[in-house]
Formats: structure tokens, C-alpha cells, sequence
């Protein structure tokens, strides 16, 4: 984790490098390289804090997700430093947020209680879904399967993402 002045996030590293993303509740994202105490570039875009920040591939180039008290989350091209897509539709804030590695879908999780699917290319919403467990806390899922896992306040649930 990293201590920043306007607050604490969770860091997540860019798969195969030294370069990892921490979120800021002064509303930035921040990217690092490992080997250097100062970050490479700050991406600015939500109107609120960042609670979440997670990398994927989208088609060939890095691409990176942000969730945020803005209740909106954010798609990132990493290389051009620019938003592509903003995920808008959550009522509360947006908590968590995934890419699924073998399915075409980004996964965003607030504290509204839903969990909405996005596609992966077009970042269009597919599916709505609420549990009635509360916020959502965490999302994760089983690697080489449809499994995806929802964290929330009051319990936890897997789901097959091809029957939701």
C-alpha cells in the first residue's frame, strides 16, 4: 500500500513490468516504476476519489481501470496517458473493479449493492446484477473458468458468468 496525503489506496502492478498503478482519494491515479521514488505520470479524470485501480490487455495494448467515489469508473489507455471510456451508471461509489482474463467483460462493484458488466471492446453494459448482500466490497475470480466472486457486506457469492 501507499500513503499518499489525501489518504490510503491499494497498488496493483502492470502484469510483466516494474510499473504499478496506486489510486488517490485527491482524485488521481498515480504510475510508478519501482526503481524511483517519484511517479512517471498522473492521470486525472474523476471528479472524486479513487478507490481502485486495475490493470488488463485490451486487444494488444495495456489498459488500465479505475473505480471511484465519482460513481463512475474509468478505462485508461496506459500508453497514450488518455481516458477512453467512462463507465457511468452506478448510484453510489464504485469500490471494485475487475477484467476478466478470459472473458470479454470488466466487472465494476459498488457500494449501491450492484454489480455491473461492461464488454471489454465496446464497454457497453450487459447485465445489472444485485444479490442483496449489501455494497460490494471485491470482486475477483477463478482463473481458466466463468467463475467470478463477489465480496460484500453481508456475505459472499460465486456465480458462472454464463448463466447470469
Amino acid at each position: 500500500m501507499l500513503r499518499s496525503s489525501s489518504g490510503i489506496r491499494k497498488a496493483r502492478k502492470e502484469k510483466d513490468s516494474l510499473t504499478f498503478a496506486s489510486a488517490s482519494l485527491d482524485g488521481t491515479i498515480k504510475i510508478w516504476n519501482i526503481s524511483s521514488p517519484a511517479p512517471n505520470f498522473t492521470l486525472d479524470g474523476h471528479l472524486k476519489g479513487v478507490n481502485c485501480v486495475e490493470y488488463f490487455t485490451g486487444g494488444d495494448e495495456p489498459k488500465l481501470l479505475s473505480g471511484s467515489d465519482d460513481f463512475s469508473a474509468k478505462v485508461w489507455d496506459s500508453q497514450s496517458k488518455s481516458c477512453l471510456q467512462t463507465l457511468e451508471g452506478h448510484s453510489h461509489n464504485v469500490t471494485s473493479v475487475c477484467a476478466h482474463p478470459e472473458l470479454p467483460i470488466i466487472i465494476t462493484g459498488s457500494e449501491d449493492g450492484t454489480i455491473r458488466i461492461w464488454h471489454a471492446t465496446t464497454y457497453r453494459l450487459d447485465n445489472t446484477l444485485n444479490y442483496g448482500l449489501g455494497r460490494v466490497w471485491a470482486v475477483g475470480y477463478k482463473k481458466g473458468s466463468n467463475q467470478v466472486v463477489f465480496g460484500c457486506d453481508n456475505g459472499t457469492i460465486m456465480v458462472n458468468m454464463n448463466s447470469t
